[in-house]
Order: structure tokens, then C-alpha cells, then sequence
């Protein structure tokens, strides 16, 4: 229960982690963003009249960005959004001329914005024209060298605006679906719940009422029979009284032969003549058990709602079924409950059935008879409902939501290659040789597969020693290429900055993933490198690790929530379970244990004192017949406000008897003072 709880917290922090976290990303992307702009624009020494122009289109194109990425744009109307597209497209293309190359980067952020607003299959073709728009441009200002950066480019920060996105809002759905399965969990429960109260209590409480009024008008002329009568409903209450302690935790195994007697004694007592014939034996356990509780349900309809003065049981085996039938010749007063799904008795009855491979009919035979039929095959394997086991209505549907993670690890995934494909190309530009390319692949093939294997494994469960020595490789392998290259290549130390974020625990990790970052300055600055160049390198790199991080964290929120696909069911049924323990524990266990009590004392009572036997007959039927009524109000809805009153003090007699004045008494000391 405490795990459960404990699970229930962890899911609550993840829910508010998640857009957080995308908050995070998506506001570093978009710095990064303006500042690699900014500089490329800057380095092209404008006029003021293009820095105003430059100025205007960023607050116009970040305001709109902004927008598309956190404000969940498909939900707004068509016009709207067509209207906010419109605008980032012109602010987008048409300052191309004035601002540049640097302002293509922009693209990426309309190409994310076109993914997270248009539905449906239009917005791959938009997203591919936009994707596209930008390569005349960038090839008739630059070449058609540099077309293929401007693409990559383009598709890392669309993909970048669109996943994060799209994780954080995969975060909230797995959140509200497990809300649902937690509420579907509850229901199942309760009609479990229902089921058993009503084919266990209510036929063991409508025996004990049937025997104590039998009793009760035996006592006069036959006390001794009547003594026979009370000790039986003295086994029936203790019986009962165990069954409302498992109702809330499971069920228990039943026998079709004990139950058979019982109910004979019981068609007895009400003056039914019943007779069976039982040819079947050694069942199997779960087929045993539904058939007893057939015959049970079938039993209490007979007593409740019919007329009948003849009943038959009987149950043969043919073949691989099993085969029960209960007769009885009061079909005329016939209520909904002995209808086949006409009420809970006879639909709870189909469902167990069904639950073994059985199924089950009724109605009238056209004789005067009302008959009750149930097939169960002698070999069924389980019954998952009625055994106790875990409810996990997610099991529903499971195959269909395993998107979920699948969906997380691709955009992760395609993020890392994204990053691999920009700094492959940044590199190859200052490659001198082929030996110097070569070395260069072979460290950053190092470099990828590590963080490949710190993103998807959950690096920081490994122990320290094996965290230290992955760090360390990875560190060696992304720094050792500048022995050769000369110079940094872009974004090289933005992985080893994801993985120190995703590895290290606490406050320390931001400071290793700043310094391996800020590395790059006086390594740049040795090679002669310029000045805007080791600003964007160490922007760039910033802005990979931060978003490889921000992915993996996303991506362990949708996979850990995926993973704990019925925990919150479980902590709901758990719950569940206590509250009908303790609604039962209130409303019935009270009234059974006074019942068990006032039965023992009567037996002791008789033969000497049986006026005094007769007045705790009265007080029995009272509490039986109340205690049954509170069997219906908890099936129905857990007792709810049944009112401020003790259920061993409910005793309204019925109008044949005269109620006591005296209260029960509430153990057996109190029992043996009053004889």
C-alpha cells in the first residue's frame, strides 16, 4: 500500500516535471536559436536600418513560436491558426534578402510550427514545402555546398520544437489514462464487490432470518426442534461472518455437495419440498465454486420471490460439461431478479459463468416450473474475477498504447542523429585528410554509442565506478580529435554535457556539464579560432546538451509511466478494498456477531426458559432481517449515509412481534450473567 503510494507521488511529480521540462527546452532552443542568428546577421556588419529589421522579425517570429509550442495550437480555430502560420511564413522568407544566410535558421522554427498546428496527413506535404522553401534561397546566397547543412539544420529544429512538444503533451495523456484505468479498476471492484455481497450474504442472511422465524414458532410446541433450528443458524451466522471478512479481500473456494445440503435444510425449513440428485463429482475448484454459487443465487430467488412448494437439484456430467439445474413451481410470482438478465442475481451468475467457458438460462419451462440452467466445461482454467486477483482493466488495449514509448525513443532516437548529422558535417569542413576524417569518425562513433547507452539504460542505476569509466572514455573520445583536427568541431562537447546532465546525481552534475562546455573557449581561442565562431561553437553545444538531456528525461517520464501500468489501479482497488472492509465491518460484522452471540445464548436458554428464548428469537429476526437490508445498501452504493445508527441496535420488528426493550447483549460474559 505504502509503494503504491509512494508510486502515486512519483507519478504526481512527473506530471508536474514534464512541462517543465519542455519549458526548459523549448526556451533554450529558441535562445540558441536567436543568438547563432543575431551573430550571423552581426558578423555581416548591417546598417541600423537591418538591425531594426532584424529586431522587429525575431520579437515577431519568438512571440509566434512561442505560441505554436506552449499553447497547444491544434485546438484553436482553422482561421487562427492559418492566420499565425501565415505570419511566421512572411516574417520567415521574406527578410531573406536583407538579413541573409544566418536568418534561414529560422525555417526550423516555422517547419516545428507547422508540425505542432495543422492535423491530420496536410501538414507532412506543408512540412516538406517548408522544409524545401529554404534550399533556393540558401543556395543562391551561399552555394549548394552549404544546402545540405541549411536542411539538416532545419529538420534538427523542427523535430527539436515538435518533440518536446509532443513528449510533454504524451506525459499529460499517460498521466489522465491512468487516472481512467485507476477509475475503471474502482468500478470492476465494486461490481465484484456487489456480486459477492448479494450471492453470499444475502442468501446466508435470508436463511438465517427464514430459520429464526421457523424457530420461533417451533419454540412452543417443539423446543427441541427449535434448538435444532437456532444451532444451525448459530453455524450459518459464523459462516456468514467469515464471508464478510473475505468479501473484501477475495473470494473463497465453495462445494457444490455442501452447499446442496444446506440448501435442502433451508427449502425445508420454508416448507418447500426439495430433493436432488447429484451425479457429478470431483470438479475442478473453480468449477466447483460457480456451480455452488448458482445453485445458492437460484435458492434465495426460489425463497424470496416465488410461491413454490416443490423444488429439484439436480447436476450430471456429460461429455466435458458440466450441467446444473434448479426447478421449482413458483414461477407465477416470478420477480425481474429470476429473469435472465432481468436483475444482479442472474447477470452476476452469467458473468462467473462466463468467466469459466459456462454459460447459463433460465425462465419458465411452459409447466408451471421456473428452471435454472448452467453449463460450466469440467476442465475450465480460472476464474480471474472471482478468485480475487488483481483487477488491471489496462490490460485492455495495452498493445494499442505501447506507441507511447516507442514513439518517446524514436524522437530521442532521431534527435541523437540529427546532432550526429551536423557535427559530421561541421567536421569534415576541417578535415585535412582522410587519416585526420577516419580518426575523427572513429572517436565520435565512440561518442555516440555512449550516449546512446547513458539516454536509453538509465545510467545513473549503474554503479560509480562504471558511471566514472563511461565518462571518462567519453570525455577522451570527444576531445582527442582536436590533436589532429586543430580546431573544434561544432557541438563536440554538446553530448559529453547531456550525458554528465543524464549520469551525475545532484547539484554537481550542472557544474561538470558547464565546464565541459566552457572547455571549448580556451581550446578554440588557442587555434586561432575567431571570435563568433567560439560563441556559436560553446551556444551550440550548450543547446545539445540541453536538449539530449531534456529528451532523455522526457523520454524516462513516458517510459516509467508507461512501466507502471496498473500501480495506480492497484493503489485505487487497494483503497477501495478498506473502504468496503471497513463499511462492512460497520454495517454487518456488528449485526452477524450479535447474531452468533444471541443464537448461543438461546441455546443455553432452551429447553429451561423459553419465554425468554422466544424474546431473543424476536431480537434475532429483527437483526437479520435489518442486516439483510444492509447487504442491499452496501452492494448498491457502500452504504453511503445509511444514518447515525448502531446496526446492532436497528431491531424494528416486523408486526407479528413485539420488539425488546433491553439491548443484546454484546459478548459472552454479558451472555452467560443474563441466563
Amino acid at each position: 500500500m505504502l509503494d503504491a503510494l509512494h508510486g502515486h507521488g512519483q507519478e504526481d511529480e512527473s506530471g508536474l516535471q514534464a512541462p517543465r521540462m519542455a519549458l526548459l527546452v523549448t526556451l533554450g532552443v529558441l535562445g540558441g536559436h536567436t543568438l547563432v542568428t543575431v551573430l550571423g546577421v552581426l558578423d555581416e556588419h548591417p546598417g541600423p536600418a537591418r538591425l531594426v529589421l532584424l529586431g522587429l522579425c525575431l520579437t515577431a517570429v519568438l512571440a509566434l513560436q512561442f505560441a505554436h509550442s506552449t499553447r497547444r495550437p491544434r485546438t484553436w480555430p482553422a482561421r487562427v491558426r492559418a492566420s499565425t502560420l501565415t505570419a511566421q511564413a512572411l516574417v520567415t522568407y521574406l527578410p531573406l534578402p536583407w538579413l541573409g544566410l544566418p536568418w534561414g535558421a529560422m525555417a526550423g522554427l516555422l517547419a516545428g510550427s507547422v508540425l505542432l498546428a495543422v492535423p491530420g496527413r496536410l501538414r507532412w506535404p506543408l512540412y516538406a514545402a517548408v522544409t524545401a522553401g529554404i534550399v533556393p534561397a540558401v543556395v543562391a546566397i551561399a552555394g549548394p555546398g552549404v544546402a545540405v547543412y541549411s536542411i539538416g539544420a532545419t529538420l534538427l529544429a523542427s523535430l527539436i520544437i515538435y518533440g518536446v512538444s509532443s513528449l510533454s503533451g504524451l506525459v499529460a495523456e499517460i498521466r489522465e489514462t491512468r487516472r481512467a484505468l485507476a477509475g475503471m479498476a474502482v468500478v470492476q471492484e465494486r461490481l465484484r464487490v456487489a456480486g459477492d455481497l448479494h450471492d453470499l450474504l444475502g442468501y446466508s442472511l435470508s436463511a438465517i432470518a427464514l430459520k429464526t422465524e421457523l424457530g420461533y414458532r417451533l419454540l412452543p410446541s417443539a423446543p427441541d426442534r427449535a434448538g435444532a433450528e437456532v444451532a444451525e443458524v448459530l453455524g450459518i451466522a459464523s459462516e456468514a461472518l467469515a464471508d464478510v471478512r473475505l468479501v473484501a479481500t477475495g473470494y473463497r473456494d465453495m462445494s457444490l455437495a455442501a452447499e446442496t445440503e444446506s440448501a435442502l435444510s433451508v427449502l425445508s425449513a420454508a416448507q418447500i419440498e426439495a430433493e436432488a440428485d447429484l451425479s457429478c463429482s470431483h470438479l475442478p475448484r473453480e468449477v466447483d465454486t460457480v456451480l455452488a454459487i448458482v445453485l445458492r443465487e437460484s435458492v434465495t430467488n426460489a425463497l424470496r420471490h416465488s410461491k413454490a412448494q416443490h423444488c429439484t437439484i439436480t447436476a450430471s456430467l456429460d461429455g466435458g460439461t458440466a450441467t446444473l439445474r434448479i426447478r421449482n413451481d413458483g414461477v407465477g410470482d416470478a420477480s425481474t431478479d429470476t429473469i435472465a438478465g432481468g436483475g444482479s442475481g442472474l447477470g452476476n451468475l452469467a458473468t462467473r459463468l462466463r468467466g469459466v467457458g459456462g454459460d447459463l438460462s433460465s425462465g419458465p419451462t411452459g409447466d408451471g416450473w421456473f428452471e435454472v440452467v448452467a453449463h460450466a466445461p469440467a476442465a475450465a482454467k480460472g476464474l480471474a474475477d472471482d478468485r480475487g486477483a488483481e483487477p488491471e482493466p489496462e490490460d485492455r488495449g495495452r498493445d494499442a498504447r505501447n506507441w507511447a514509448p516507442r514513439m518517446a525513443r524514436s524522437m530521442l532516437v532521431a534527435v541523437l542523429a540529427g546532432y550526429s548529422l551536423i557535427t559530421v558535417i561541421n567536421a569534415a569542413q576541417i578535415a585535412g585528410s582522410g587519416a585526420a576524417a577516419l580518426g575523427f569518425l572513429g572517436c565520435f562513433a565512440v561518442v555516440v554509442a555512449l550516449q546512446v547507452l547513458h539516454s536509453l539504460r538509465r545510467a545513473r542505476t549503474w554503479p560509480p565506478h562504471v558511471r566514472a569509466l563511461t565518462l571518462g572514455l567519453q570525455a577522451a573520445a570527444t576531445y582527442a580529435p582536436l590533436l589532429w583536427l586543430g580546431a573544434p568541431w561544432g557541438s563536440m562537447a554538446g553530448f559529453l554535457a547531456a550525458s554528465l546532465l543524464i549520469t551525475v546525481p545532484g547539484k554537481l552534475r550542472l557544474a561538470l556539464s558547464t565546464a565541459s562546455v566552457a572547455v571549448i573557449v580556451p581550446l578554440a581561442a588557442a587555434g586561432g579560432t575567431p571570435l563568433s565562431d567560439i560563441v556559436y561553437l560553446a551556444d551550440s553545444s550548450l543547446v545539445a546538451g540541453l536538449v539530449i538531456s531534456g529528451f532523455t528525461a522526457l523520454y524516462r517520464l513516458v517510459t516509467e509511466l508507461h512501466e507502471a501500468q496498473g500501480a495506480l489501479a492497484r493503489l485505487a482497488v487497494a483503497r477501495e478494498r478498506l473502504i468496503v472492509e471497513r463499511e462492512l465491518h460497520e454495517v454487518l460484522g456488528s449485526s452477524l456477531s450479535t447474531v452468533t452471540m444471541k443464537c448461543a445464548l438461546i441455546h443455553r436458554l432452551l429447553p429451561q426458559a423459553p419465554e425468554a428464548a422466544r424474546d431473543e428469537l424476536t431480537t434475532v429476526l429483527c437483526i437479520s432481517r435489518q442486516a439483510l437490508a444492509d447487504v442491499r445498501l452496501v452492494a448498491r452504493g457502500y452504504r453511503g449515509q445509511l444514518g447515525a445508527r448502531d446496526p446492532s441496535d436497528s431491531r424494528g420488528a416486523p408486526p407479528e412481534f413485539s420488539s425488546p426493550t433491553e439491548d443484546p447483549p454484546s459478548t459472552l460474559r454479558e451472555a452467560d450473567a443474563a441466563v
